[in-house]
């Protein structure tokens, strides 16, 4: 129930919200979701046919530091995910009182999610 008020609320601000015919959130909103949805498509698509584990971390002191099954691996554009939806729920909600503040938020989700997409395409890099 309360996930459902959350949900409609969310629609109903980007529903009515000028941010919408704003072209940079725009161009932001649709730069966030292709890069989500390619990390989404690129990760089943080098590594479903993995058996054994593949590196989720490496760090450039230690190198590999974490293992683990290749499903992991989609917790990286959840995050993405998570991050984007909660970015562009606030761009539509505070669009008229902070515009700045909105502006921000849509580009540095956008940001995150290319940032997602180079350590997805790193870590497929990695384990080939």
């Amino acid at each position: 129930m309360l996930i459902n008020n959350i949900f409609f609320r969310i629609s109903e601000a980007a529903a009515i919200s000028p941010a919408r015919r704003d072209r940079l959130i725009f161009v932001s909103l649709i730069l966030a979701g292709l890069a989500n949805a390619l990390v989404w498509i690129l990760i089943p698509l080098f590594f479903r046919q993995s058996k054994e584990f593949v590196v989720l971390q490496y760090n450039i002191y230690f190198g590999i530091s974490s293992l683990g099954p290749w499903a992991m691996l989609f917790l990286l554009p959840l995050s993405g995910l998570l991050v984007g939806a909660v970015n562009f729920s606030l761009v539509f909600h505070l669009y008229l009182k902070e515009r700045l503040l909105s502006l921000f938020l849509a580009a540095g989700a956008a940001v995150f999610q290319l940032i997602i997409l180079a350590a997805a395409v790193l870590i497929i890099y990695l384990n080939i």
